[in-house]
C-alpha cells in the first residue's frame, strides 16, 4: 500500500472500524474526495493499458482522476491490500434513450455472511459512498438515495436505482460475474473509440463534496446543493473554463486540461 494512502486511511481512522462495511465506506468517502471523475485522458488519446502500475502513477503519484474503469480499479486495489474479498463486475448503464454500449461500467461486488453489496467509487459524482446491500434498504449521501435490487432484464439480473420525485429510476443493470482485468482494457478502448461514447466527445469533470455535487464541462460549471439553491456559470471562452477548474480541482487536472485546450488550438 502507498505509504501516503495508508496515512491518509490512518487520519480518517480506518483501522479502529469496527467491521468491514464501516471500512469500505470510509474508503469510498477517501476516494470520492481525494480523486474526481474526469475523462481527460480519452480527450488526450492516452491509450496505455490499465494496469495496476498504471493506476499507481496516474492516481497516486500524479494526483489524477479517471472514469470509471480507473476509479473502480484503484477502489478494487484498494480494497484488496486491506483483505477484503472483492471482485470486479462489468454493467450496462440505462439512459434516457435507452441502454448505453454494453457492459462499459465496471465496479466491485462483496459478499459478507451470505449477503452480496455493491461498491462504486466511479459513477461520476453520482455515488452512494457506501456498500449497498442486494435487495436491502436504502442508502443515503450527498448525491441521493439508492438501492439495489433483483431484477431480471435484458442487461443483467441486478439493477443499482436511484430516488427521483417520479419514483426509482435504474441506473445500469448487470450479471454478478466477475470480471477480469482485460475486461478494463475493452471498456477504455470502447470508451475511446466508439461513436456511442459520450465521453470521447467533450471535457466532463465531475466531482462530489459533502454539501453538493459539482461538475465542469466545456459549456458550464453547475454545482447542485443538497439544500438552497445551486450555481450555474457559463462559459464564453476556454479559458473561463480552465479558470474555473483551476479554481476547484487540483493542479494535475487542470495542467491536464490546459494540454487538451492547447491540443483544440493547434487542430
Amino acid at each position: 500500500m502507498s505509504g501516503e494512502i495508508a496515512k491518509l486511511l490512518k487520519e480518517k481512522d480506518y483501522f479502529s472500524a469496527k467491521d468491514d462495511l464501516h471500512r469500505i465506506k470510509q474508503v469510498q468517502e477517501f476516494l470520492a474526495d481525494r480523486f474526481v471523475f474526469e475523462n481527460l485522458d480519452v480527450l488526450l488519446k492516452v491509450e496505455d493499458s490499465i494496469t495496476p502500475e498504471f493506476i499507481e502513477e496516474k492516481m497516486l503519484l500524479k494526483r489524477r482522476g479517471g472514469l470509471c474503469y480507473e476509479l473502480n480499479a484503484l477502489q478494487h486495489l484498494l480494497l484488496k491490500e486491506l483483505g477484503l474479498d472483492v471482485h470486479l463486475v462489468s454493467a450496462t448503464v440505462a439512459t434516457e434513450t435507452g441502454w448505453a454500449t454494453d457492459r462499459t461500467h465496471v465496479m466491485s461486488l462483496f459478499r459478507k455472511e451470505g449477503k452480496l453489496y455493491l461498491i462504486d467509487s466511479g459513477f461520476g459524482s453520482d455515488l452512494p459512498l457506501q456498500p449497498v446491500e442486494l435487495d436491502g434498504p436504502p442508502v443515503t449521501s450527498p448525491a441521493g438515495n439508492f438501492r439495489l435490487q433483483t431484477c431480471e432484464t435484458e442487461k443483467g439480473s441486478i439493477v443499482l436505482q436511484s430516488e427521483t420525485n417520479s419514483g426509482w429510476n435504474t441506473r445500469y443493470a448487470f450479471f454478478p460475474e466477475k470480471a477480469e482485468w482485460d475486461d478494463l482494457n475493452r471498456i477504455k478502448k470502447e470508451i475511446h473509440t466508439s461513436s456511442k461514447s459520450s465521453f470521447n466527445r467533450e471535457l466532463l469533470i465531475a466531482r462530489l463534496l459533502p454539501e453538493a455535487t459539482l461538475s465542469v464541462n466545456e459549456e458550464r460549471l453547475q454545482i447542485k446543493k443538497i439544500e438552497g439553491e445551486g450555481q450555474r456559470i457559463l462559459f464564453t471562452t476556454d479559458q473561463e473554463m480552465l479558470k474555473n477548474i483551476k479554481r476547484n480541482f487540483n493542479e494535475s487536472i487542470y495542467q491536464a486540461a490546459v494540454q487538451y485546450v492547447q491540443g483544440k488550438e493547434k487542430a
